[in-house]
Formats: C-alpha cells, sequence, structure tokens
C-alpha cells in the first residue's frame, strides 16, 4: 500500500492562508488568525498475535478565529481548500456580533511575534517503514511480553502508532509561519493471574524518531515485570506513611502544579496558587525549567500556539515560584506580559537530587510505600486538596515486601509539595521529566 503524503507545501499553505486574511478583511474584520494543518497517521493494535485494528488517516483542518472590535467568531472545517471561503469567513464574522465583547480579546500584539525560527530542533524524522514491517514489530513486543513469566496468562495488546504533521499559522499583524513535525509510539499491556487475583500493567514509549522508541524486548521486559510485582498480594492498615511516587504518578503531580499557574486558572480566581508568583511553594533545592528548544522534544516549538516567541526560563528557582504560562488573552486578563504558553508548557525539567531508580529510592526510605498506579484526576484545582485511589508496594526496610492496592492517598498539594524530599533521576523521555519523588507524612487509607 503506497504511503500518504501531505498534499501541500509551505508555501501553498501561506498563500492560502493569506488569502482568507485578505477575505476576512475585506468583509470587516479588524483582527483575524488562520491556522491550516494537515495530519497523516497509521497504526496497528496487536492483540493475541492477530490484527485486532489496524488504521491509516488523513485529517486536514481549517481554524479561523475573527475579532470585530473586541468581538469574537470561530469556525473550525475539516478541509484546507474550500471553495466557499467567502461564505466560511462570512460565518465567522457573523458569530463574531452575537458574542459578548471582551477587552482581552484579540490576536497577539505584534511586538511578541516570533521573528525568525530557532536552529533546527529535530522535530520532524519521516519513517517509511512498511505495513508489514510494522505488524511484526507489533506480534514481536506483544511475544516478548508473554514469554517474560509463567504467571502472565494473557495480553491485552500491543500497538504502534506514527503520525507526521504539518501546520502554518498566519494573523494579521504579519505572521506567516509553520513545519513539521512527526511523533511515534509504541506500548504492550498484559494480565497476569496468581490464586484467582487478576491484574494488569503496561509500559510505553514516545519519540519524535522512530528508531529511538525502546527497544522491542525492552519495552516488553518493563510492562511485564511490572505487572509481575502485582501478583505478591497483602495488606496496610491506614495511616501516616513515607511515600514514593514512581515517576509517572510524579509528573502527574507536578502537572497539578502546572495547570494551577496557568492563566486560565489564575485569572478566574481557580487557583490555589491565584497570587504565588514570588512566594515558595516547594523546597529551598527544588528547580523547575521550561526548554521550548530541547531537542527533538516532545512538546518542543519554535513559537506558541498563537505565533509568541518562546524561551527557556526557570519556572521555580530554589522553590519559589518564578513564571506564570500565560497566553495573549490571560496574560492581558492579569495585566502581565505574555510568556509563550497558548497551548500550554513546553519541555518542563525538575531538578533531581538522588540518582538511582524508585527501588534505590526505597532503600533510602526504609519503611513506606511506593505508589505505582492512581485511579481519577482527585485534584480540588481551587484549595490544592488530593485525593486519589492508589496501589503500590510496600516497603519495610528498603526492601519491596508486596503489592497493596484500594489504596486512597490524600492530602493538599501546597503541604506535599513542602514535603519533597527527594527526587531521583529515573524519568523516561516525555513532555515533562521529573523523577520518582519522595514524600514524608502522607496520609494513606485502606
Amino acid at each position: 500500500m503506497k504511503q500518504l503524503d501531505f498534499e501541500y507545501n509551505q508555501n501553498e499553505l501561506a498563500a492560502l492562508a493569506n488569502e482568507i486574511l485578505s477575505i476576512a478583511k475585506q468583509q470587516g474584520a479588524t483582527e483575524a488568525q488562520v491556522e491550516l494543518s494537515e495530519n497523516i497517521s497509521r497504526s496497528v493494535d496487536i492483540l493475541n498475535s492477530q490484527i485486532d485494528n489496524f488504521t491509516t488517516c488523513y485529517d486536514a483542518q481549517l481554524v479561523l478565529g475573527v475579532f470585530v472590535g473586541k468581538n469574537k467568531g470561530n469556525v473550525g472545517i475539516t478541509t484546507i481548500n474550500p471553495s466557499n471561503l467567502q461564505q466560511i469567513v462570512a460565518n465567522a464574522i457573523d458569530i463574531a456580533k452575537y458574542t459578548q465583547p471582551d477587552s482581552a480579546n484579540g490576536i497577539a500584539d505584534k511586538e511578541y511575534l516570533c521573528q525568525d525560527m530557532h536552529t533546527d530542533l529535530g522535530l520532524y524524522n519521516p519513517n517509511s517503514i512498511s505495513n508489514e514491517d510494522l505488524i511484526h514489530k507489533a506480534e514481536l513486543i506483544e511475544k516478548y511480553a508473554l514469554e517474560y513469566d509463567k504467571r502472565i496468562t494473557s495480553s491485552d495488546g500491543a500497538s504502534i502508532s506514527l503520525s507526521k504533521y504539518s501546520f502554518l499559522m498566519a494573523n494579521s499583524n504579519g505572521f506567516c509561519n509553520g513545519y513539521k513535525t512527526t511523533r511515534y509510539g509504541a506500548s504492550v499491556s498484559v494480565v497476569g493471574e496468581i490464586n484467582g487475583d487478576m491484574q494488569t500493567d503496561y509500559w510505553h514509549t514516545s519519540s519524535r524518531d522512530f528508531n529511538k522508541l525502546m527497544d522491542d524486548k525492552q519495552l516488553a521486559v518493563t510492562a511485564s515485570s511490572r505487572l509481575i510485582r502485582r501478583l505478591n498480594k497483602g495488606t496496610i492498615k491506614s495511616g501516616q506513611y513515607s511515600v514514593i511516587f514512581e515517576s509517572p504518578i510524579a509528573k502527574s503531580l507536578i502537572a497539578s502544579y502546572l495547570n494551577a499557574v496557568s492563566g486560565g486558572s489564575l485569572y478566574r480566581k481557580l487557583s490555589f496558587l491565584t497570587g504565588s508568583l514570588n512566594t515558595q511553594v516547594f523546597p529551598d533545592w527544588f528547580q523547575m525549567t521550561e526548554d521550548p528548544f530541547a531537542y527533538e522534544g516532545l512538546s518542543s516549538c519554535y513559537f506558541d500556539n498563537e505565533g509568541v516567541s518562546v524561551a527557556q526560563r526557570d519556572l521555580v528557582t530554589n522553590g519559589f515560584v518564578n513564571g506564570y504560562l500565560l497566553s495573549s488573552y490571560t496574560a492581558r486578563k492579569l495585566g502581565m506580559p505574555v510568556t509563550g504558553n497558548a497551548g500550554g508548557s513546553h519541555t518542563i525539567t525538575v531538578s533531581s537530587n538522588f540518582s538511582g531508580s524508585a527501588l534505590d529510592l526505597a532503600k533510602k526510605m526504609g519503611n513506606g510505600i511506593i505508589i505505582i498506579d492512581t485511579i481519577g484526576h482527585g485534584v480540588n484545582l481551587v484549595t490544592g486538596d488530593y485525593s486519589v485511589g492508589a496501589s503500590g508496594l510496600l516497603v519495610q526496610n528498603g526492601e519491596v515486601q508486596y503489592f497493596v492496592d484500594n489504596l486512597t492517598i490524600s492530602g493538599n498539594l501546597c503541604n506535599i509539595f513542602k514535603q519533597i524530599q527527594l527526587i531521583a533521576n529515573d524519568s523516561e523521555p516525555s513532555s515533562l521529566f521529573c523523577g520518582s519523588m519522595l514524600v514524608n507524612d502522607v496520609t494513606v487509607s485502606s
């Protein structure tokens, strides 16, 4: 089967975008922004050595935002080059007439727009692997996972996904630019049973470069070994525990912090960190950086979703909140400079002060629980209250004893953040780097 490719190059997208902006101006828009994009993806799901699903997909999208004064109208359609551009623009302007004016509305100010593209960030690495080889690779991952241990009774599936994306953004302040990206992923999930107790676990890998995904066997072994540790089950009493949040769970805690310092939460005063700039939230050794220019970073970019320049910066310095995440709209609402975070954060790294894995960290902890899974979102962003269902591994004298589940972890993120003792350097590649995290005095209910 011939592989799909993009239908438009950047010059063609730019010409179409500028035509749309010209029509918008002719029809009475005072400002406008348009984004044109194409996405091509392939994915395969293998279950019990059989193809469970194979998908090849092409998507295109035109998203137009117009402003008539301080009134805003949006239109999105699933094609790039429609025959009725005049009508599409007219629809957006008509919508704007029926919306409430907002003094913060408008495209990004010209002074903040990206003028120069950063050096190559390695975001586009196309791969021409055949469908047959893609299927075979997924089959091997599942096979390796099932062979790991006789207590693994079945597969819950192995998957591989490939996508490539091309877009261009333009606005009436003169910005017109875009680029291409790729993203690849693989995952496998397995099921095990002992004494009638069924458990499941999985692992995944992502990369901008297909050839830099985790090795097939390593991925399978990681997923299977994570499952095996669940098959020796015990119980614990409710109480206050030292807790190690495994890296994926630690990342979710940091993600909650990022949500709390994002403009949408702050200007609505729906964040427990409203007014937190220049105040201490974490221990004094704690650092957090944002680097949009991380090479092959999964959330790296040349500019944000409004065309605003992005920059490397310190979000947390010595435990103190050093910056918020603001779009043009939320920056205006707060009366602050825009930070280039329309669309979110870009490659966040949390400092580590411990070398090793979660198991190494357990030896340092002595007695406590390693949290390996949580259920539910569990964060009240207004108050910072935190409560999630969880499962983990009981640790005594630095060694894992058995698996425990049906737990509830509760507390307040302000207290949890301040109680962070150690962060390991075992984070897997992602858009947010944070290793396993040791926190003292966490309430655990069984």
